[in-house]
């Protein structure tokens, strides 16, 4: 396999010019990664869907029904894990922070022989994906596993073919057992076909930051009070145009307050500074820069600063205008033909067992789906008799890509 520090050397990053090259002539959908060894008789076929790239993938394959049945015995999974070790590598695409690595480095000490190879990146849509698919135009199939929002992968790689089915890797008896999940085994899918993008975790969002040393308590509890002229300039966000952190929660918004100029009102009129820089929006956050953060601070590269004594002037602010539930970037992807299949099927299932899923939710501060998995966050805890909208299924897609119209329109 081409190493990835020579992919670099033969492909430069194109940022989103490349991004609208590889959507705007979609290739044939390549052939579905050869399935791992042991892999159940009633896995679904693994067809990946072929609709225009400005609609997200509603079609996939049948998705078998949830039991214990469908998982394998212990002595094929045995065999799985010495296919993995043959294998010797895992490559997985991960978002910006520590705890990830410290995730990959669990999975090496649990299966001894296989190395991961993990990137991190700070946007799936804008550094990710672009790669990724001029990585394949050129013939260069590297990437196993991607921990990325579930939205950019239905939109983009699914009708191209680059995604493959992970339903049928998921083959182990307590993963697959309803009672091990909040809200079943199949509550994680986020996709309609129940095949493609499995989340880890779910939590509410936080949306809203404070700089507490520069806004009072109970200053700001509505989105209207961001619209006080006082916080003209002094808002930092996440850009909807592009960015998930933006576009979610205008999303969002514009659902619950039921208006479209809301966009308009919050990110124009109060001249918020813009940024798609995962890093860079949170370290300006955590240097008391801005006042005021709205989708600009991400969790995990937080708690990077929290580790060195930084970011404690942060507070998250419960909106019930801009929150909503979703699973971040904790959500597992499978790439078409992904080299180490069998070191993907053994990471999967791991990271979905209740080791992995412990050390995965720790790791990133984040709540486990799985119900044997303490709960690492209270405060993101969905609260009670408040109706959130789960913004990373794959329903609310077209309405993200309105926010995003809107967006452009609006700022130009």
């Amino acid at each position: 396999m081409t190493s990835r520090r020579t992919a670099l050397q033969l492909i430069g990053l194109g940022g989103m010019a490349a991004l609208a090259a590889a959507c705007s002539s979609p290739p044939p959908a390549p052939a579905p990664t050869p399935p791992p060894v042991a892999a159940p008789t009633t896995a679904p076929a693994a067809t990946p869907a072929t609709v225009a790239q400005a609609t997200p993938a509603t079609t996939a394959p049948a998705a078998a029904s949830t039991t214990s049945s469908q998982a394998i015995s212990d002595a094929d999974w045995q065999q799985v894990i010495a296919a993995a070790k043959s294998e010797g590598h895992l490559s997985v695409a991960t978002y910006a922070g520590t705890g990830y690595r410290k995730v990959m480095d669990a999975f090496e000490a649990a299966y001894p022989g296989v190395k991961v190879d993990q990137t991190p990146f700070q946007s799936s849509s804008r550094d990710f994906f672009p790669r990724f698919f001029q990585e394949r135009q050129a013939g260069l199939y590297q990437w196993d596993v991607m921990l990325v929002p579930a939205t950019e992968p239905l939109v983009q790689a699914v009708p191209q073919g680059a995604i493959d089915p992970i339903r049928p890797l998921i083959v182990r008896a307590d993963v697959l057992d309803d009672k091990n999940w909040v809200d079943g085994f199949d509550g994680g899918w986020l996709d309609k076909g129940k095949v493609y993008s499995y989340a880890i975790t779910r939590s509410r969002s936080q949306t809203l930051w404070v700089d507490t040393n520069q806004v009072q308590d109970g200053e700001i509890k509505s989105y209207k009070d961001l619209l006080d002229p006082k916080w003209n300039g002094k808002i930092f966000a996440g850009d909807l145009r592009t960015k998930g952190s933006g576009f979610w929660p205008g999303t969002t918004l514009r659902i619950k307050t039921g208006s479209d100029d809301v966009i308009k009102q919050v990110w124009k009129d109060t001249n918020a500074v813009l940024s798609t820089d995962a890093r860079q929006l949170t370290e300006q956050m955590v240097r008391g820069a801005y006042p005021i953060g709205l989708g600009a601070v991400s969790l995990p590269i937080l708690l990077d600063f929290l580790s060195q004594g930084q970011g404690k002037n942060l507070k998250s602010i419960p909106t019930a205008e801009l929150d909503y539930v979703n699973s971040a970037d904790h959500v597992l992807v499978y790439a078409n033909k992904a080299p180490n299949p069998n070191a993907a099927k053994v990471f999967v299932n791991w990271v979905l067992g209740k080791e992995g899923s412990t050390i995965y939710a720790t790791q990133a501060q984040d709540n486990s789906r799985r119900v044997d998995v303490p709960v690492q966050d209270p405060s993101l805890v969905p609260e009670k008799g408040v109706d959130y909208i789960t913004i990373d299924a794959e329903p609310l897609i077209d309405e993200i890509l309105k926010t995003q119209k809107i967006a452009s329109q609006v700022l130009g």
